[in-house]
């Protein structure tokens, strides 16, 4: 059974989210403001629901805070949707948002999501009809080897390890300094991003959305 901490500090929210986790096979542990959600962060919590508004700190103070010792995904509900937060909260360390008010059905599909990531250390990874092998850094298409080149791959190996999480565009660029040692312009990476999309296509509405403002997010239909 998944663990589910949720951090929000509206009692008919909090009640509604436990009823509905339940629901679905999950134990959910409940925290109302920002020193109680510390109290309850352990190695056994699978994922965080995190309110940015809390009583007693700031909620993506507290990813941060998390940041420090944890890595289970962690996921933002806020009732403020501009961009400036959003990346705020993401370049923090979460994983995704959902907004308020939001549809049940959307934020148990972000959750799900989350817990199904792909893990970081699989020697082959299969998602829709890519094969990407990580050991000799090359991407099959139906089969057949595609020329993306160094930098291309990497983005689409973040993001299928990420699926269904909004990674920033500032999230790539770091990602890319640490692995080449260089600093990528961040025109350079629009030109990256359009020669992937150019060569994995799409499969039936699939593969990298773009979150306008934002980043990106590998989807799999």
């Amino acid at each position: 059974m998944k663990n589910i901490l949720i951090v929000e500090d509206d009692e008919h929210i909090q009640i509604s989210l436990k009823e509905v986790l339940e629901t679905k096979g999950y134990h959910v542990i409940q925290a109302y403001h920002y020193h109680e959600a510390m109290d309850h962060v352990c190695d056994d919590i699978h994922l965080i629901i995190l309110d940015i508004q809390l009583p007693g700190g700031n909620g993506i103070a507290l990813c941060r805070q998390i940041r420090k010792k944890y890595h289970m995904p962690i996921l933002y509900l806020t009732c403020r949707n501009d961009e400036d937060t959003i990346v705020e909260g993401l370049n923090a360390g979460g994983d995704d948002y959902v907004c308020k008010p939001f549809g049940i059905k959307e934020l148990l599909a972000r959750i799900e999501a989350l817990l199904r990531r792909i893990p970081v250390d699989e020697d082959i990874i299969y998602t829709v009809d890519l094969k990407i092998d990580t050991k000799s850094y090359q991407v099959y298409k139906q089969g057949q080897l595609i020329d993306l080149g160094l930098i291309p791959y990497y983005i689409l190996v973040h993001l299928v390890q990420h699926q269904g999480i909004v990674v920033t565009r500032q999230q790539l660029l770091m990602m890319i300094e640490h692995l080449t040692g260089h600093d990528l312009e961040d025109n350079t990476l629009s030109v990256h991003m359009k020669r992937l999309r150019e060569k994995i296509g799409t499969y039936h509405g699939s593969y990298i959305e773009t979150i306008r403002g934002v980043g990106y997010r590998w989807i799999q239909k």
